[in-house]
């Protein structure tokens, strides 16, 4: 089978290498257009994809926050009209967090690495940021059944996508306050403390934003009046009944109230504090390891 290479711009300008075989598309000849479209596009940005066969793009934004793009290859839903359907997905996170595994699959990797371009698109345009409003990002990247214009226009989308959705967000992390904002708007999760201190996420990097007990009260205050608008909204609207409205509320104040009294437990106790910092340790040096191994420098 031969091989035909094509060389594609994006609006910006980036450019990359698309090849396709000439008569047949399998798993392979479109895996091997995706690499050759991420490295092109995201090495300029100061990516660099880790060793072995797992396509995941790494930058280290700075000695202790790690920023990582990948995607998966998708069987197609419909056989007869698609050849493959991909998805892209980020994530920024801390050498703090439990476990930086770049040695196994994107689908294993989804415990932290599962944001995607419409997700970022949606929060910022709901908090107010300036988006690129030319197309909206896709879903997924459907790839139709022996179309090589089809493969290499939607590899062109995706790039267009990560150039003006995700690479935007990644440059405003420069420091631990930083990742903290960036966590807030595109993946709260990794910032729920948990009663368990070694079950925590990336939440031992929150006192870079909230230094006190107090300074955090004032954030869950804040977004607990955000979630009673939200409630009330959706009761007023016949959503929801005003007793579920109610049940709903108190969840989110008993969640809220828990939060602060962990918060403080885990950085202003002192017997706690001093577990805490041993543990951050510990995933530091785990982790650091676990990323050089992969061949990315720190």
């Amino acid at each position: 089978m031969v091989l035909n290479g094509y060389i594609k711009f994006n609006e910006k300008g980036v450019s990359y290498i698309c090849c396709v075989r000439e008569r047949e598309m399998g798993t392979l000849e479109v895996d091997k257009s995706l690499k050759a479209a991420f490295k092109e596009t995201l090495e300029p940005h100061g990516f660099k994809k880790v060793k072995g066969r797992y396509p995941h793009f790494v930058r280290m934004a700075t000695p202790e926050i790690i920023q990582v793009i990948n995607y998966r290859l998708e069987q197609a839903l419909s056989p007869q009209l698609e050849e493959k359907r991909f998805e892209v997905y980020c994530a920024v996170g801390s050498i703090y967090r439990p476990e930086i595994n770049l040695n196994r699959s994107v689908y294993a990797s989804m415990d932290w690495i599962h944001t995607t371009m419409p997700h970022m698109y949606m929060k910022a345009k709901r908090n107010e940021i300036t988006v690129y409003e030319n197309e909206q990002p896709g879903v997924d990247y459907i790839i139709k059944k022996g179309d090589e214009e089809s493969l290499r226009d939607q590899i062109a989308f995706a790039m267009t996508g990560i150039e003006h959705y995700v690479i935007p967000a990644f440059d405003k992390v420069v420091d631990l306050k930083t990742c903290v904002d960036y966590l807030e708007l595109y993946a709260f999760s990794n910032l729920y403390i948990s009663r368990k201190t070694e079950c925590n996420g990336d939440v031992f990097i929150l006192p870079a934003k909230y230094p006190n007990k107090e300074s955090y009260r004032v954030k869950v205050q804040s977004d607990f009046h955000e979630e009673k608008r939200i409630v009330m909204q959706r009761v007023s609207e016949g959503k929801m009944t005003e007793e579920e409205g109610k049940q709903e509320l108190l969840w989110y104040e008993r969640r809220f109230c828990d939060n602060i009294e962990r918060y403080g437990k885990f950085f202003e106790d002192e017997a706690t504090k001093k577990e805490v910092s041993q543990l951050k340790a510990e995933r530091a040096e785990k982790n650091l390891n676990a990323i050089r191994a992969m061949g990315i420098e720190v």
